[in-house]
């Protein structure tokens, strides 16, 4: 199979020199120039856009599917925050993972697609090794790979601490009672521990898309304020695309510190109150 990188770079190429061709002497009409410049121009963005990168990296059809992840996706979310987290102490471990998606599952959220090992020959992911059959005995044997995913838990606090970061040692042993460090089943905050996108599909679009899918999931949620997270200062401005609003460093010491606190309002779904007017808009 050709290598589709390869030959898009080759399309490419031919382009360029087409759009490099064009005749600028005064013998062409300059409305003529202008216009051929703009169409390059246009062809160069719709190259370059998120769309384009996003087909690109798979050798067939794009289609996502987005889902609450299980705790059976533990070994997919364990190998793609690694993938995603250069620094390992950043990382959650296979532990963690487990206990939040035991604990609150509905509280995650995955990107996947459906991959036929026939027709992704030479193709590689992250967690491709981890994924598990579409099907029982289906006869092509399709798997469903996981490509992204946002891991959350409740908190009580307005912004991200160190005991919501942390999970109970004992947790298998409670019974799903809470314990004074990690989900807080009463707290009204949803504490967004990882945001995790393969690399290969980075600059892809998949972040916005599994992020502005979750806050409206968030939002339609009975007792829940607010989605907080901390992350590094590179990053500040990405989630203030979302919506999220910087209120300054934070006190969290996980992983050597040096976090900023963000913090989403949620609007929640219009719920009638007894004089009939909606309490909240929707987002």
């Amino acid at each position: 199979m050709a290598d589709p990188q390869s030959a898009a770079t080759s399309k490419t190429a031919q382009e360029d020199d087409i759009d490099l061709a064009v005749d600028e002497t005064d013998d062409v009409d300059s409305d003529f120039v202008s216009l051929q410049k703009t169409l390059s121009q246009k062809r160069r963005a719709a190259k370059e856009s998120p769309e384009s990168r996003l087909q690109m990296a798979f050798p067939f059809p794009f289609a996502p599917n987005i889902r609450p992840l299980t705790v059976s996706d533990c070994e997919s979310c364990v190998a793609l925050e690694n993938a995603a987290f250069p620094n390992p102490d950043h990382r959650a471990s296979g532990e963690k993972f487990e206990y939040r998606l035991t604990t609150c599952p509905e509280l995650s959220l995955g990107v996947f697609c459906t991959v036929v090992p026939n027709q992704a020959k030479g193709w590689k992911i992250e967690t491709l090794a981890s994924a598990k059959a579409v099907e029982t005995d289906r006869p092509d044997g399709a798997v469903s790979v996981l490509l992204a995913h946002i891991v959350s838990t409740r908190a009580c606090g307005e912004v991200v601490g160190d005991s919501d970061m942390a999970y109970p040692s004992d947790w298998r042993s409670r019974g799903g009672k809470s314990a004074d460090v990690g989900h807080q089943e009463c707290g009204q905050t949803i504490a967004l521990h990882s945001l995790a996108v393969s690399p290969k599909l980075q600059g892809c679009g998949v972040g916005k898309m599994i992020v502005k899918d979750y806050l409206q999931r968030m939002n339609s949620l009975d007792r829940t304020d607010r989605v907080s997270l901390i992350c590094q200062d590179y990053l500040v401005s990405y989630y203030e695309r979302f919506g999220f609003k910087h209120v300054g460093e934070s006190k969290a010491n996980f992983g050597g510190g040096g976090w900023h606190d963000m913090v989403f309002t949620l609007q929640g779904s219009q719920k009638p109150t007894p004089g009939g007017e909606p309490e909240k808009e929707t987002v």
